[in-house]
């Protein structure tokens, strides 16, 4: 099996998990990471390529993950692996805290969990020997998604979830992916769809849930902006979607994966801001601990005023389901 590419004379060595290529160079493992690049978690400016890393995120990035450890619920993607049989290889491309990537190892596929930040992968790495997963299975790798260090036709499938918006030439990303898939290969990305209906009390709760969530976010970004922060610009949804109807072509969904499937369970509004209130999202880590923290006052004293002292405990209810998109190339 030749999946990666040896960084010393860029030839594709045999093995998962990885062994020493005949050049003799070995990679690097830094807590579990191996290291397929040297460059920087995010870079933001001058002339060359521009990407958003999330070092300064960790594990602020999934709420419900940040609360409560106990519930690290890992989507349960065994109809993918059926769908693809055991043993394919997945690349998952910003791979994040490998919420998807541990799950499609539990699944049976050998996995390879990409990202550029070292701060997200070695989370990622406890998490993993926490559900047990085989370093067999699954290989976390620092890499850069403009040159994924990956041969190819070297995998069966591409997840790629939130992180295209967050180079400034997504193009270049999708070239890669396209690079690495195998002829016949998949582009997975998620999608959610709504479960067991609400009834009219719960449609009412969540009423007021997300006027007072889009509320308070709307004060805070206004603030933000008097105060004089102005964020990179980086790629749109549409413009990302734009490329993503380019390349690719919908072959079929994949329903009930189990990633989340919370039938009127209850998400309070502590959870609904927790990445304004942490910075965990996007180009809003970039924003100055000072800046923040003195935006944020004023954010909290504001929402006590109009919601009450208790407001980060305004409550909705939720009935997601989720699926998996699959893509083919056109």
């Amino acid at each position: 099996m030749k999946i990666f590419l040896c960084l010393k004379c860029g030839k594709a060595p045999e093995g998962f998990p990885l062994k020493r290529c005949g050049c003799s160079y070995e990679v690097p493992v830094i807590n579990g990471v191996y290291q397929f690049t040297e460059d920087a978690p995010f870079v933001t400016e001058g002339e060359g390529l521009k990407w958003l890393g999330y070092e300064n995120i960790g594990e602020n990035y999934e709420p419900g993950y940040f609360y409560n450890k106990d519930a690290d619920v890992i989507g349960n993607s065994f109809n993918l692996a059926s769908f693809m049989s055991s043993g394919k290889t997945v690349l998952d491309i910003g791979t994040g805290l490998g919420a998807s990537a541990i799950s499609f190892a539990l699944a049976g596929l050998k996995v390879v969990a990409a990202d550029i930040s070292q701060v997200m992968l070695e989370s990622a790495v406890k998490r993993a020997e926490r559900h047990g997963v085989s370093t067999d299975s699954i290989i976390f790798a620092r890499m850069n998604g403009y040159k994924l260090a990956m041969a190819d036709n070297s995998a069966d499938a591409v997840l790629e979830v939130d992180m295209l918006h967050q180079v400034d030439q997504p193009e270049l990303i999708i070239s890669e992916i396209l690079r690495v898939l195998k002829p016949g290969g998949y582009f997975l990305q998620y999608g959610a769809w709504s479960g067991a209906p609400f009834t009219e009390e719960q449609q009412a709760v969540n009423v007021i849930y997300n006027n007072a969530q889009t509320d308070i976010q709307d004060y805070y970004s206004k603030t933000l902006d008097e105060a004089g922060f102005n964020g990179p610009l980086f790629s749109t949804w549409e413009r990302v979607d734009a490329y993503k109807r380019e390349n690719f072509t919908l072959y079929t969904t994949l329903s009930d994966t189990g990633c989340y499937d919370v039938k009127n369970a209850v998400w309070t509004l502590n959870m609904g801001l927790h990445k304004t209130r942490t910075r965990a999202a996007g180009a809003k880590q970039l924003i100055p601990e000072g800046m923040h923290e003195e935006v944020w006052a004023k954010t909290d004293i504001y929402a006590k005023e109009k919601y009450g002292e208790d407001y980060l405990n305004i409550k909705r209810y939720m009935n997601n389901r989720s699926g998996i998109l699959v893509y083919k190339v056109k």
